[in-house]
């Protein structure tokens, strides 16, 4: 009796395991197949945990061959349904990810390369002890923040009686540009030629909530100008969220175009995109402005994680990201540890090319 009831629960545990893998299999490969829906875009965000699952529904669906079945021809077209459409979504996302990736190199002779920071600080306090640590040991050229709150910074700083920005004051660089919302700030060692905040606005007709801001500088560096253009676009949580977003992503479309044509300065983008690395709408972009991008560790690990940064493996999203256009070439990219906000900092150290006088930026 008992090795009768224990082959029925190998068989219920392999019916259970082939038919919850075959719906995340097609949960995942929707975000390939139909991008232009709001629910199906947004399963570009899981796609790590879709297949983690359809792996274990696999070693499940295999666990149930050592049983007889009621029906074994269907079970058996149900596991090669299922090892098809996981293979189809394992192929789909690995190309997806090393479709734009450059891989780092070591700077050539006579090259230098520049460090940059970004992180979502979810409006925490710029002067937070994890913060500055981290900042101070990782010595960068330029710092990004997003979901700065600039009001809520300046009054943090006015309270405690010191120096709005703290720019030039040990960890930040003396150069400072905050964006017209406040929501972007960027601190820099080099020095800001141009710089501008572009506001996104909503779609004529739609309600003027979640306004988001493009800031675009020109920075001078060993003589060289490089572009840098800092993104925080909104989180598609909701439809018309997806819909702000979409807008967004073309008025950067547009803009990046523009620095393309208007000059050939190197451009480089980094921030909070909101985007997920497997979605068709970075792929897209990435592909039409000819931007290439790299991971940290060479692939996508979670910068946005929910609840709780021990469980960030597990509930966790990919959305910080940073790009370069060619002539840049990436030394390396790292992911900074849990400082507080609900999103990892960014670290990418980028190489630079020599100056068309033979000097190296510097």
């Amino acid at each position: 009796m008992f090795e009768y009831r224990f082959r029925r629960l190998r068989s219920l545990i392999g019916w259970l395991a082939l038919t919850g893998g075959i719906i995340v299999c097609l949960l995942g490969l929707a975000a390939y197949a139909a991008p232009g829906f709001w629910a199906a875009d947004n399963m570009s965000f899981f796609l790590r945990q879709f297949l983690t699952a359809g792996l274990a529904a696999l070693l499940g669906g295999l666990l149930g061959l050592t049983v007889p079945h009621r029906r074994p021809r269907l079970y058996k077209t149900a596991l090669t349904l299922h090892t098809v459409l996981l293979a189809v979504l394992a192929g789909s996302t690995v190309w997806r990810t090393v479709e734009h990736t450059q891989p780092v190199t070591a700077p050539r002779p006579g090259e230098t390369s520049l460090r940059i920071v970004s992180s979502n600080l979810e409006r925490l306090f710029l002067e937070t002890p994890d913060l500055t640590g981290f900042l101070r040991q990782t010595a960068a050229d330029i710092m990004v923040f997003q979901e700065t709150a600039w009001w809520l910074q300046k009054h943090h700083w006015q309270k405690l009686g010191r120096p709005i920005g703290a720019a030039g004051k040990p960890p930040f660089p003396e150069h400072l540009f905050v964006g017209s919302l406040g929501d972007i700030s960027v601190y820099s060692r080099f020095p800001i030629l141009e710089s501008k905040s572009i506001v996104v606005e909503n779609e004529p007709g739609q309600p003027r909530q979640d306004i988001r801001e493009i800031l675009v500088l020109k920075l001078n560096i060993g003589g060289r100008t490089v572009n840098l253009v800092a993104v925080h676009p909104s989180s598609p949580r909701s439809v018309a969220q997806w819909i702000l977003r979409q807008t967004y992503l073309e008025r950067l479309e547009a803009v990046l175009g523009d620095l393309r044509t208007q000059s050939d300065s190197e451009t480089i983008v980094i921030g909070d995109w909101n985007l997920s690395p497997w979605s068709t709408y970075f792929s897209n972009l990435l592909d039409q402005l000819n931007l290439h991008t790299a991971f940290a560790d060479g692939y996508p690990q979670t910068t946005r994680f929910f609840f709780d940064y021990r469980l960030h493996w597990i509930l966790g999203a990919v959305v910080d990201h940073v790009a370069i256009t060619p002539g840049l070439r990436f030394e390396d990219v790292q992911l900074g540890p849990d400082i507080g906000s609900d999103h990892l900092p960014l670290m990418a150290d980028i190489i630079l090319p020599r100056s068309k006088t033979g000097k190296a930026a510097n």
